[in-house]
């Protein structure tokens, strides 16, 4: 029970023991960065299904239980401005795109996304933990629709100079399907993206 609990206090006290290193950064600062990497279909919910609400998972054809959806790419490139040494914000435009898994039809999606970033651990090696939310373009089979869309993000990056740095991220892409006319249209789709991350910052 003892052990349980310093497991637990040490939990409690660790973003308590990251915040109080000395910040690298200060309000001002800025950093750039590209993205790119893959997109793994992670889940589709479908609410109003008539046939009742839909749930799928992963890649694959959607008759198996699966989103349809291939494994796909995305980019992106952001900017952002520290507001304090342990805040950024900015703006973030992407690209995400992946294939239908029975017709090969492409679907793409271009989030336009207020991004902010907080670094718990900062300096020569980092850890990002970022949200973003805004607009996302999204076209499929000659059709397409401006939704909103949200990201979570956590990643290490390790600089090799006092500028430039290079890490690697993970996170969950958030795209919503929503109507106001027909709401039993709303949808969602998620995606896992795993990135590479080159970063400048001064």
């Amino acid at each position: 029970m003892k052990k349980t609990l310093r497991f637990l206090a040490a939990l409690l006290l660790l973003p308590t023991l990251l915040f109080a290193a000395d910040p690298y950064y200060d309000s001002g600062s800025q950093i750039f960065n590209i993205t790119a990497g893959a997109t793994v279909p992670f889940f589709y919910n479908y609410p109003g299904n008539p046939d009742g609400p839909e749930w799928s998972f992963g890649p694959g054809v959607d008759s198996n239980g699966h989103t349809n959806s291939t494994v796909g790419g995305i980019g992106a490139i952001s900017y952002q401005i520290f507001v304090n040494p342990y805040i950024a914000l900015g703006g973030e435009l992407g690209f995400q795109f992946d294939f239908q898994a029975e017709s090969g039809i492409v679907a793409t999606n271009v989030p336009i996304f207020f991004k902010m970033t907080a670094l718990p651990v900062q300096g020569r090696f980092e850890v990002p933990l970022s949200l973003g939310a805004g607009l996302l373009y999204t076209s499929y089979d000659g059709y397409s629709k401006l939704t909103l869309g949200c990201s979570i993000e956590a990643g290490i990056r390790y600089f090799i100079t006092d500028s430039w740095g290079i890490g690697v991220n993970v996170g969950m892409l958030f795209i919503p399907e929503l109507y106001t006319s027909d709401t039993n249209k709303i949808s969602t789709l998620s995606y896992i993206p795993a990135t590479l991350t080159v970063s400048y910052r001064h």
